[in-house]
């Protein structure tokens, strides 16, 4: 297992760059640099990056990262249905950690939609499957004030973009035997996707 990978930038091209190692060239494809607002890496340029190593059927992929916190965060945006480590370098791409933590918080659906590859059921279900992983930045708004859990679903999913006769029509629907608030949810959008 590769964890980092320390070494001179021999090449680039899209979003990976081949970084050699002790005579060995290794590919690793590295956040859209361009969003982050930070210094771009160039040719020439010497390197430390925290690694994921995907491993498929057809392929032994590499992620690279320039913090630890970056690759943990990377690492909890993959365990999300629908998001793979190509998925994961694109949202990674689209702004600093605090700015996808705070997307996460605050239920921001559209900062999620406007990167490739994630549609609107993908922002929801990143949103809702990362909330309770993601501390410290507050919650999606859920309603806590009313007493009754499906006031505080039919908010939930209102939050999350979806309009009022989908809302009602799933509620509809709802399995009796379900009883919390996050279960209903993932129930809804497991449905509605």
């Amino acid at each position: 297992m590769i964890s980092s990978l320390k070494g001179r930038v021999e090449g680039m091209w899209g979003n990976s760059i081949e970084i050699e190692v002790g005579g060995v060239g290794y590919e690793v494809k590295v956040k859209d640099q361009s969003a982050s607002g930070r210094i771009k890496i160039k040719i020439g340029d010497e390197v430390k990056l925290h690694i994921y190593m995907a491993v498929s059927e057809n392929a032994v992929s590499l992620f690279g990262f320039e913090t630890r916190d970056e690759l943990e965060l990377f690492k909890i945006l993959i365990t999300v249905s629908g998001v793979g480590p190509k998925t994961g370098i694109q949202v990674m791409g689209s702004g600093e950690a605090l700015a996808i933590m705070k997307a996460i918080g605050d239920a921001d659906v559209g900062f999620f939609q406007k990167i490739k590859g994630v549609g609107k059921k993908t922002a929801q279900r990143i949103i809702v499957d990362l909330k309770s992983k993601i501390g410290g930045l507050g919650e999606i708004d859920l309603g806590d004030k009313l007493p009754l859990i499906e006031d505080e679903l039919y908010l939930s999913l209102k939050q999350l973009g979806f309009d009022r006769r989908e809302i009602e029509k799933m509620m509809q629907k709802l399995p009796k035997e379900m009883t919390t608030l996050e279960e209903k949810i993932s129930w809804c959008l497991r449905e509605m996707g």
